[in-house]
């Protein structure tokens, strides 16, 4: 083999390391259903509904997980949340909370030995009682059952106020890795979810694309999300799911 051959073999070998070590998100979901876009996060956000524009402003801790989601108003209609992890950065408390110490719910993990919630306590309409939930007006013992890529695929809520009739949810995705919902339509876009595991877990979606999307940044990140209810094909994010979300800005590495 000639000099010049070897040079171009060995130029052959490095690129194809380089573009592999450069794959697209959906290349390496193959291997990690889970994985997460961190090249960007979500800052801030409008929230229009009904007439009202409200700016929501993301916080995260050192870690880069989300820690609380913030609104001027923090009422009813329009909660703030909250997020408290432990020291392995698992989600301990997601807290749907009004600015005057009242909760519309409060949410409590239990995790198995995969690190997987397995069971949440949820209490709803309470107030924060020095960090704990009390004066509650009702609550449900939620059970998670997982696919084999640890993505949601049943939950089994049971109300302590109407005990042994859970309500029974099932989730299922198709081929291209998008959450299999009547009416969805999903662009080739990066989903809002995937910039962290947390927004995945707390909505119940781990699609890899987004469904009413309606424009988004250099990153191929959607800027503005048309929201579900009352259309049962629609979205959510962050716990949010009536309205739009506007003018997203994410933080970009």
């Amino acid at each position: 083999m000639n000099k010049n051959r070897r040079i171009v073999l060995l130029l052959g070998a490095a690129l194809s390391i380089l573009f592999v070590g450069c794959n697209k998100l959906e290349d390496y979901l193959k291997d990690d259903p889970l994985a997460t876009y961190d090249q960007c996060r979500v800052e801030k956000m409008f929230w229009n509904y009904d007439g009202s524009i409200l700016e929501m402003n993301v916080t995260y801790n050192k870690h880069g997980d989300p820690v609380s989601v913030i609104n001027p108003q923090g009422g009813t209609g329009s909660p703030n949340m909250l997020f408290k992890y432990d020291n392995k950065r698992r989600l301990t408390d997601y807290i749907i909370a009004y600015a005057n110490g009242g909760f519309e719910q409060w949410h409590q993990y239990v995790y198995d030995n995969k690190g997987r919630v397995i069971r949440d306590t949820a209490y709803m309409l309470g107030w924060n009682d020095n960090g704990v939930p009390a004066d509650y007006y009702d609550g449900a013992v939620i059970y998670y059952e997982y696919d084999q890529y640890g993505r949601i695929t049943h939950t089994s809520q049971d109300w302590w106020s109407y005990p042994g009739n859970p309500l029974e949810t099932y989730y299922s995705y198709d081929a291209q890795g998008n959450q299999v919902v009547p009416g969805a339509v999903y662009d080739n876009k990066i989903s809002i979810h995937r910039t962290h595991r947390v927004w995945m877990f707390i909505d119940r979606n781990y699609s890899l694309n987004n469904c009413h999307a309606t424009a988004y940044n250099a990153n191929n990140l959607p800027t503005n999300l048309k929201l579900g209810w009352p259309n049962p094909s629609g979205t959510k994010f962050a716990g949010y799911y009536v309205g739009t979300l506007d003018s997203i800005v994410y933080k970009c590495k």
